[in-house]
């Protein structure tokens, strides 16, 4: 990492040392995605109420502490810098916590939703205080915007990588060491992902570095002065309005797939093709967005891609695609619209931090990405 006029340049080491952590983050949150569902209703016996009311709880919960940590995160000073501690430290931690997301405590009834909402609950704080820190790590390491957008690439590759090794792998590992038992199964395929994610880790906090302090940087943010700084923000707040849109078009299209393919298509093995070839577009997808991002800018980028979308929803709106071929080529055509959104607001959450400070003076970084992650659970 060396600094010029622009602000902190990184080397692809860095960059890649850095996004290793989406990595490990992803295969977490993707199985938590793909699969903890399914585990809730078909392992364990839950009924499909129960295990929803489970994920709305958890859900409020993970979306109250992000901002929380957020402050916790900016008001810390250690000789590492303020976010990578709680990396390196919330580690170990987060892996024991997903392995008991998927342990069976062998009760029944009240007990077995008792245990399940707990495990769950824990495994949302634990996965907070490693992720939010490390998310706002975007706007520690460099202030070099073209830099930002590079940065937010590696993410979302490293990301699409994790997606693509959770979907391809973790049915098998069920199937390997359940034998025959999908909660056994399950809990054993969840240990196997923690081991690799808790020593991911490390390694993350090794590759990154945070520069110093700025001098006349207050140590310290009240919350209220967290609050005061970031309601002036207004690149925040118009960020947060574009990122809830965009996350409520994507979670609709995403979450439909499955049913048009059985429903619409008549085809429902065929959703697991088309699942595989969205995760694996990212890789050319995303650095191609990037390249597009270096020529027209961060917002012209972001608005091509909701143009994208729109193309695709009106084509859809027009048209009667009743096959699982035709259906696929259209899911792969939304997520290049998807991944363009993505790809930008991570490259601009960063900038509002600067914004932020040039109109309050005070740099609630990590704050402003708890606040950032929590509007997109929301």
């Amino acid at each position: 990492m060396f600094k010029t006029k622009a602000g902190y340049q990184l080397s692809i080491a860095r960059k890649a040392g850095f996004a290793m952590g989406d990595y490990a983050c992803n295969l977490y949150w993707q199985s938590v995605s793909l699969f903890l569902m399914f585990y809730y209703t078909d392992a364990l016996g839950l009924s499909g109420g129960v295990a929803g009311l489970i994920y709305m709880i958890a859900s409020i919960f993970d979306g109250a502490t992000d901002p929380l940590m957020g402050a916790l995160a900016d008001r810390t000073r250690t000789r590492w810098g303020r976010y990578r501690p709680f990396i390196l430290m919330g580690s170990i931690p987060l892996g024991l916590s997903f392995a008991a997301l998927y342990w069976s405590p062998g009760v029944d009834a009240f007990g077995l939703t008792a245990v399940v909402l707990a495990a769950h609950l824990l495994f949302r704080l634990a996965y907070t205080v490693v992720s939010v820190p490390y998310s706002s790590l975007t706007a520690r390491m460099t202030t070099n915007s073209q830099e930002r957008s590079s940065l937010a690439g590696f993410r979302m590759v490293f990301a699409t990588l994790a997606g693509m090794t959770v979907s391809f792998t973790t049915q098998p590992m069920v199937a390997y060491f359940g034998g025959g038992d999908q909660a056994r199964g399950f809990f054993y395929a969840a240990c196997v992902l923690a081991m690799v994610a808790t020593c991911i880790y490390p390694l993350v906090f090794l590759a990154t570095r945070e520069p110093p302090e700025p001098a006349g940087n207050p140590a310290r943010l009240s919350m209220r002065d967290h609050w005061r700084a970031t309601l002036k923000n207004k690149a925040f707040w118009i960020l947060m309005v574009g990122i809830s849109l965009g996350s409520i078009s994507s979670t609709a299209l995403g979450k439909s797939l499955l049913y048009y393919m059985k429903y619409i298509a008549g085809d429902e093995g065929a959703a697991r093709y088309a699942l595989s070839i969205k995760a694996a577009m990212g890789i050319a997808v995303i650095p191609a967005w990037i390249y597009v991002t270096r020529f027209i800018g961060k917002q012209s980028a972001w608005l091509a891609a909701a143009a994208w979308g729109l193309a695709g929803a009106a084509f859809l709106a027009m048209t009667d695609v009743r096959t699982a071929t035709g259906a696929t080529v259209f899911y792969m055509f939304m997520q290049v619209a998807s991944l363009g959104v993505a790809t930008t607001y991570w490259s601009m959450l960063p900038d509002t931090v600067e914004y932020g400070e040039w109109r309050s003076g005070a740099r609630p970084e990590s704050f402003i990405f708890g606040l950032g992650m929590f509007f997109q659970k929301l």
